[in-house]
């Protein structure tokens, strides 16, 4: 009784997970509003909610989770810098122009590590999870201003622009809560208890919010032009690097909940936001576009095998 409860529950939250999606796809889709919509929704995500979240999650972490930080944000850099060194391989030789290499460069490093995965965590897995989701997301991150800021400049048609995403990235929102959640951890300040009751309720709503959101990404960025070259990032980074990076993940000195985090990582589509890195630094755009789509819509059929993997 208790196991079909259980295949009960996950099968109501698959179907949820899948109703917000189609909810945000079809506003994008059909109201015309898409665009508009999708931005103030993630100026909410990304200015109150996450934060939020994030406060939330460090400050009520365990210490036995951040012990595991080091070999968790190791494999975090080798999921996220297979992918360019296999890209490197895979043009060599290519005839592609330097803004279609340098999209491919990009979308094949960064993968979405928020707003898939964390309403994975917030609904399939321990609640632990949402601290490695979160440092996973910090260190691309950090990846985007260093890595990707010499990939835009080398074949990008832009000779400026780093400095800009530099600022933009230190003084983004999310960053700036893990910091002073950090410093606060420093300093064994713990949270009220009446904030981290009302924090709670923050939880269900960033879940949702953020699967409207791939459902809005996906039906304003929609573009299938090029197919069969999105489709070799895809293999890269939905394919390949899981494969390679499994063995290194299970048997790492990880506990659960890291290598469920990692694991779930390494299978997640290229970012939305390659699609604004690649317009900012003048790449090939609308190839960039294509691969989110078509890497965003392959896996969203296999979310309930993770689902049940995962929990």
């Amino acid at each position: 009784m208790v196991a079909i409860q259980t295949i009960d529950a996950l099968f109501t939250q698959i179907v949820i997970f899948y109703g917000f999606i189609i909810a945000g796809y079809l506003v994008a889709r059909l109201s015309g509003k898409g665009i508009i919509a999708n931005k103030h929704l993630n100026s909410i995500l990304v200015n109150i909610l996450v934060p939020i979240l994030i406060f939330y999650s460090l400050l009520t972490s365990t210490p036995s989770s951040l012990v595991e930080i080091p070999i968790f944000l190791v494999i975090t850099l080798a999921i996220l810098l297979l992918g360019p060194a296999l890209m490197f391989f895979k043009l060599r030789g290519g005839e592609l122009n330097d803004q279609t290499k340098g999209s491919l460069f990009i979308c094949s490093t960064f993968n979405n590590a928020l707003f898939i995965p964390l309403p994975l965590a917030l609904m399939f897995l321990d609640p632990a999870a949402i601290s490695f989701v979160i440092m996973f997301s910090l260190t691309q991150m950090i990846l985007f201003v260093t890595f990707g800021s010499i990939v835009g400049a080398t074949f990008g048609g832009k000779e400026a622009g780093w400095k800009k995403i530099a600022r933009d990235a230190v003084t983004f929102p999310p960053f700036l809560a893990a910091i002073l959640s950090l410093i606060l951890l420093g300093l064994n300040v713990g949270l009220p208890t009446d904030l981290v009751v009302i924090f709670s309720y923050n939880s269900p709503l960033t879940t949702y919010l953020a699967l409207i959101s791939v459902g809005l990404g996906v039906g304003v960025r929609f573009s299938l032009a090029d197919v069969r070259t999105a489709l070799n990032v895809v293999a890269i980074r939905q394919l390949i690097i899981p494969l390679l990076v499994l063995p290194i993940i299970l048997f790492s000195t990880l506990s659960q909940v890291p290598i469920q985090v990692l694991i779930m990582e390494s299978l997640m589509p290229p970012a939305v936001l390659t699609v604004v890195f690649a317009s900012g630094f003048d790449l090939d755009v609308e190839i960039a576009a294509t691969t989110v789509t078509v890497g965003t819509l392959l896996l969203l059929p296999f979310i309930p095998i993770l689902a049940f993997i995962l929990a």
